[in-house]
Order: C-alpha cells, then sequence, then structure tokens
C-alpha cells in the first residue's frame, strides 16, 4: 500500500512538472503573503480579506449547499495571475463542466484522484511545498478523514512553509484536523437563481462558525452566479 501511494505521488509530482517544468517544486517563500479573495466583498471583509496563505480553511456544507462553486470560485481567483492550482478529489466529485462556468481554467489545474485518504494527504503535504501553486484544495466531503497525530504534525509543518491556502470541502467538521483550522465557514443554500428554466446561480448564507482570531457566529448571505464554460 506504501508503494501504491508512493507512485500515485510521483506521477501527481511528474505531471506538475511536465506542465510547467522544475519551477513546480522550488522551495516556497513566505515574504508579501496576502490574502486569496474569495470572489466575495462581503465575505471577504469578514474574514480578514480572504483565504490565508499557509493556513487551512475549512468549508462545510451537503451537497447543491454551494460549498463547492464557493471554492472553485477561491481556485478562479487564484488562476488570476497565470499561475496553475491544484484539487485533490478524494471524493471523486469534481464536476469541469461546474469548475469552468464559475471560472477556472482548465489550462491551469492540476487534477488529482487518490485511492486512500493516505494518499490525498501525501499529494497535499508535497503540493503545499510547491512555490508556483496559488491554491491546493482537498475535497473529502464524501469522506473520513482520518489520520494520526504524526499526519497533522506533517501537514502542520507543510503548511508552515507554504505560499498556498490550504481549502478543505468537507460535509461534517473534520475534527482531526481542528486544531490546525484557521478558518471554518458552514454553507447552506438559501434558493437557486434561475434565468428561465435554467439555473445560473444560487443563494447562499455562509455562517463564520470560526475565523482567525478563534470567534464566530456571523453570517453573510452570497449570491454565486454560474457564466459559460471558459
Amino acid at each position: 500500500m506504501a508503494d501504491d501511494r508512493t507512485d500515485v505521488l510521483q506521477r501527481t509530482l511528474a505531471q506538475l512538472q511536465a506542465r510547467w517544468g522544475d519551477r513546480i517544486i522550488a522551495p516556497a517563500r513566505r515574504a508579501e503573503l496576502t490574502p486569496l479573495p474569495t470572489g466575495f466583498a462581503d465575505l471577504d471583509a469578514q474574514i480578514g480579506g480572504g483565504l490565508w496563505p499557509g493556513r487551512l480553511s475549512v468549508l462545510l456544507g451537503q451537497p447543491t449547499s454551494g460549498a463547492t462553486s464557493l471554492a472553485l470560485r477561491a481556485l478562479a481567483n487564484a488562476q488570476g495571475g497565470g499561475g496553475p492550482v491544484m484539487a485533490v478529489d478524494l471524493a471523486r466529485q469534481f464536476d469541469p463542466h461546474l469548475a469552468g462556468r464559475i471560472g477556472v481554467d482548465a489550462g491551469l489545474l492540476v487534477l488529482s484522484r487518490p485511492p486512500d485518504a493516505d494518499t490525498a494527504l501525501a499529494i497535499v503535504r508535497e503540493a503545499l511545498g510547491n512555490a508556483a501553486l496559488g491554491a491546493v484544495l482537498l475535497d473529502a466531503s464524501e469522506s473520513k478523514l482520518a489520520a494520526s497525530s504524526a499526519d497533522v504534525r506533517r501537514l502542520s509543518q507543510a503548511l508552515m512553509g507554504s505560499p498556498a491556502p490550504l481549502i478543505v470541502l468537507a460535509q461534517g467538521v473534520p475534527s482531526t484536523f481542528d486544531s490546525l483550522t484557521d478558518l471554518r465557514l458552514r454553507v447552506e443554500r438559501l434558493a437557486w437563481v434561475r434565468r428561465g428554466p435554467d439555473v445560473a446561480g444560487l443563494t447562499t448564507r455562509v455562517r463564520i462558525d470560526k475565523d482567525h482570531a478563534g470567534g464566530g457566529g456571523r453570517a453573510v448571505q452570497i449570491e454565486v452566479r454560474y457564466g459559460e464554460d471558459t
């Protein structure tokens, strides 16, 4: 099993290098770090400007809640400077059509579908150390993301040296990583936005369960609009 995980990780790193060259594994630098905007000004104003590099942000929500749309909008924003992002699809639910409608550039996306949680965490740690990546998304919404204390320690070390925010999608609070969670948002769909018979987006309530200062309890209403595939 360990050899299988190593093979998956090496293939992922090879894919990164083949697309963007050896610079993808350059040492991370922490100078001039700024938060990654979510794309929703009212929400960013409540969470210190956005999702901070080197920190873990958890988005909680049931299917169709808007949590995935929020995560994808953040990835699209991270690609704004022309840099790549990575999605680790442990849940096997990544929808390229939806991602395109929200603005994610498939040409600047590295998608990995690891076979198990251990492999997913190993890939996430390696990705956080790659200076070229603007953001790392781990979709664990259908998985029990259990981890040992050693896993938590290694992830903590990877975050400390990373210029990218780590975004985790989950349906329930991943208590294993609660000590590492810098920001926890609970997303609830309020209504679909329709253009005639077609769904053009959704309105959601984003409740801040935990923020950088440890507080929470505030809520922001946002509207996610879907565009055309890019």
